[in-house]
């Protein structure tokens, strides 16, 4: 009931607030008309930015609109009408920009010229935001070099570590290669680092940019806020909608709360700079908390007519029979490309993604056993959440100067990581969301190039490819067959790998669960062909995987599912024990039933809570 009521009754901003950015259309609605219901046809499933005209008339914030330039804007350009300094300008031509890219052409002008206004920009991924940020933040640096110099004046916040240190390294470029930016140090506030060793850099340093990740800015903000933060006066959203959708919506808004709590500036409000792929509903409420201008930039560098991934991408498609075959498929795809020729071999460089952490780690030693005997100098490196952050940074910066190699990863990879020089993007299975894709196969043909990307998945999973164009405008045309024989399928799993590889199988089918409702799958045919699996990769189709954790159904969400039973060897138990372990007839029965019933009450409740608590540990372990 308490749900109910939180649904139905709109939310009303409060009296301090400015007029919003974007604001959904359903939230007027529902003040003067009542809730509008999401049968009716003239409703939109919160894509205004999918229909420019529709977005700008149901939006009630004073929006100005950046025209397009017909006209393509140069370095140069941007120099000669003093619109960035020369030191800037010095700094960039020796990092070899060859020209600015469409997103970059369209957002630094605005955002520098137009300095007291906030900005909201969509962009696709791959397309060089970063620079479109990081530009007028060291242009505004210069502006005001004399104003509180030793203290923090810009902040961009990140979805993930890995993408903060990215975007340090890219700050870095810029100042190093000129002595005049030297003095505008920027340092980077993430977790698994140690938080003292940060704000001794701080201390030492006195940066003017601090690059973070949300709640570990909290943390120093609570800490550390008056000595640092109160001359804030720009802060970046990078990658909003990635924000939005790990749960860091309070966070961005306290940190909002707080820098303009202690901020020392004359305005009420730091200026603010959002990036995102997308602008849905859960962008638009973000908008209206912490970007409460009355005006601001809207920046649009996507066509509405043109699809939503990167237009230099060829991407193709490999269709097996069964999920066991996208292994196989995708081992002897990269097999075949490093085949080729010996040029391909010393520059194959590929990022290879798959749907969960168990899954990769098991594909990389599949792979390792497949090419290492033939391919001993390509580095096959494993790249997931689960690893420590010193040692992902490592491997970032190892699979960044490679000139050939494949990076097994899961979607931690997906988003913002600047790989150089990625000639394929391979998946195994599907992303655990639609604009995953796109962000997969944006890791490839960046800074203008030239990419390839190749998914790999069953006939089971296709109507991943109907939803992708239908919402994304995606449409996959190059479709290759796969088709199994004894040269093609030569993978073996051995004792060693095999608890590996039961874990993964568990992990693949609790991940294909969460998606059925996404992608509209068949979770009768889809499930049990996962399980199968196991079968088809030990060399004996018919064999069911053994359940060997009691528990194991009921985490996955299949104790009263009939297709249970097609997918595991499952042991019959009775009284919490498999029966090949104990029997109880019906004198045992009868002697349990009499000892229960004589025990204390209290010592009764004892062991029922400390049976209890075990469960829920089982349950807790991560699958």
């Amino acid at each position: 009931m308490l749900t109910a009521l939180r649904v139905c009754v709109p939310r009303v901003p409060l009296a301090t607030s400015k007029p919003f950015l974007i604001t959904s259309s359903r939230f007027y609605n529902t003040r003067r008309q009542g809730f509008r219901r999401r049968t009716n046809k003239n409703f939109v499933d919160d894509r205004y930015d999918k229909n420019e005209v529709r977005f700008q008339k149901e939006t009630l914030a004073k929006l100005v609109h950046v025209q397009n330039n017909e006209t393509e804007v140069t370095l140069d350009q941007l120099k000669e009408e003093n619109v960035i300094d020369k030191m800037l300008h010095k700094s960039i031509d020796r990092m070899g920009f060859p020209n600015l890219t469409p997103v970059q052409q369209k957002t630094i002008k605005p955002t520098i010229m137009n300095n007291e206004n906030d900005i909201i920009a969509r962009a696709k991924t791959g397309t060089g935001k970063t620079f479109a940020f990081l530009i007028p933040i060291f242009q505004h640096l210069i502006n005001t070099k004399l104003d509180s110099q030793y203290m923090v004046k810009s902040i961009i916040i990140t979805p993930t570590r890995d993408l903060a240190l990215q975007i340090e390294d890219e700050a870095k470029k810029l100042y190093k290669n000129n002595y005049g930016l030297k003095k505008f140090q920027c340092v980077s506030l993430i977790g698994g680092t140690n938080l003292n060793e940060s704000i001794r850099r701080m201390k030492k340093l006195r940066p003017n940019i601090i690059i973070a990740t949300p709640g570990r800015l909290i943390d120093v903000l609570n800490r550390y806020g008056n000595e640092f933060f109160r001359f804030v006066d720009f802060k970046v959203l990078d990658e909003a909608d990635r924000l939005l959708e790990i749960g860091f919506k309070e966070d961005l808004r306290e940190i909002s709360n707080i820098l303009n709590e202690i901020s020392e500036r004359d305005e009420n409000h730091i200026r603010t700079m959002l990036f995102s792929a997308t602008l849905d509903e859960n962008v638009q409420n973000l908008s209206n908390d912490i970007m409460n201008k009355e005006k601001c930039l809207f920046i649009d560098t996507i066509d509405k007519n043109e699809p939503e991934a990167h237009e230099k991408i060829d991407q193709s498609m490999v269709l097996s029979d069964h999920f066991a075959h996208n292994i196989y498929a995708a081992a002897n795809h990269i097999q075949s490309r490093l085949s080729q020729d010996s040029e391909m071999k010393d520059n194959y460089k590929a990022i290879l993604f798959t749907p969960t952490v168990k899954f990769t780690k098991f594909i990389t030693g599949v792979l390792y056993d497949k090419l290492h005997s033939k391919y001993r100098d390509l580095p096959i490196i494993e790249f997931h959440g689960q690893i420590d952050q010193k040692k992902r940074t490592r491997l970032v910066e190892q699979f960044k100067r490679l000139k050939s190699g494949i990076l097994i990863c899961t979607d931690v990879g997906a988003r913002g990581m600047d790989f150089p020089d990625v000639k394929e993007v391979l998946q195994i299975g599907v992303p655990s969301e639609l604009s995953n894709y796109i962000h997969r196969i944006g890791r490839t043909a960046r800074s203008g190039k030239d990419g390839i990307s190749t998914l790999f998945i069953s006939k089971y999973e296709l109507s991943f490819l109907d939803r992708l164009q239908k919402l994304k405008k995606i449409e996959i045309k190059n479709v290759h067959k796969f088709k199994p024989d004894e040269n093609n399928c030569d993978i073996e799993i051995d004792d060693r790998s095999m608890e590996s590889f039961e874990e993964s199988i568990i992990s693949l089918i609790s991940f294909y669960r969460s998606c059925i409702r996404e992608y509209h799958f068949n979770s009768r045919d889809l499930l049990p062909q996962i399980a199968g699996t196991y079968g088809i990769l030990t060399k004996e189709p018919e064999k069911k995987m053994p359940l060997r954790d009691g528990f194991m159904l009921e985490r996955l969400g299949l104790k009263r599912n009939p297709i249970a039973n097609q997918m595991f060897d499952i042991k019959e138990r009775s009284h919490g024990r498999y029966d090949d372990d104990r029997s109880y007839n019906s004198n045992n029965r009868s002697r349990y039933r009499s000892n229960h019933n004589n025990r204390d009450r209290s010592s009764s409740r004892s062991n029922f809570s400390e049976s209890f608590d075990r469960r829920k540990s089982y349950e807790r372990r991560p699958y």
